[in-house]
């Protein structure tokens, strides 16, 4: 496990939302995003590049942004390469825990999962490694659950600039951070 104090840039972390800008300038990205039919007949690509194209472009600034500063966070406490693979197995593991969790999810677009799995590698870390913050830590799961069931239960934010009739994924949050929580304890339990 890292111990450096300061963050560092993860150029994983960062390449990706460099992607997810460069891809919110084409005319139609629906070729990309996830859309349950096209995986099931094939297109499996879906399963990694719904995470790279957004509804909007308030949706796409708070998950890019957001995306880079819970990647240093994660990055510091477990390194580049810890976080490149979480990043590139845990898009297409929340793909397919979509496909399997939720069937009345058609369409997915955003960032905000792998955002919620890189915040939970952090927290695992800390977890373990301060046990003075586990406090605030649960005060910030229970945050991220008590938005997750608002979410379910059909209270909108005007946060995302999600368009009209487009709900969160709050699937997609619960299983980011399940995934990145169990990445973390998996990489810490070989670490000792």
């Amino acid at each position: 496990m890292q111990s450096d104090a300061r963050l560092s840039i993860s150029w994983t972390a960062t390449s990706l939302a460099l992607v997810c800008l460069a891809l919110a300038g084409l005319p139609d990205v629906s070729g990309l995003a996830f859309d349950r039919q096209a995986i099931l007949g094939g297109e499996v690509w879906r399963l990694w590049t719904g995470h790279w194209v957004h509804f909007s472009n308030q949706q796409l600034l708070l998950d890019t942004s957001t995306l880079v500063l819970a990647a240093a966070v994660a990055q510091r406490e477990f390194g580049p390469r810890f976080i490149t693979k979480v990043l590139v197995f845990g898009m297409p593991a929340l793909s397919i825990g979509l496909l399997l969790v939720a069937p009345e999810l058609d369409y997915y677009r955003g960032a905000s999962g792998l955002v919620m799995l890189l915040a939970f590698v952090a927290g695992a870390a800390y977890w373990s490694r301060k046990p003075g913050l586990r406090a605030v830590l649960v005060m910030l799961g229970l945050v991220v659950a008590v938005k997750a069931i608002l979410d379910a239960a059909g209270f909108e934010s005007d946060m995302t600039g999600l368009p009209s009739g487009v709900r969160v994924a709050w699937q997609a949050h619960v299983l980011g951070a399940g995934i990145g929580w169990a990445s973390a304890r998996l990489k810490l339990k070989n670490l000792q």
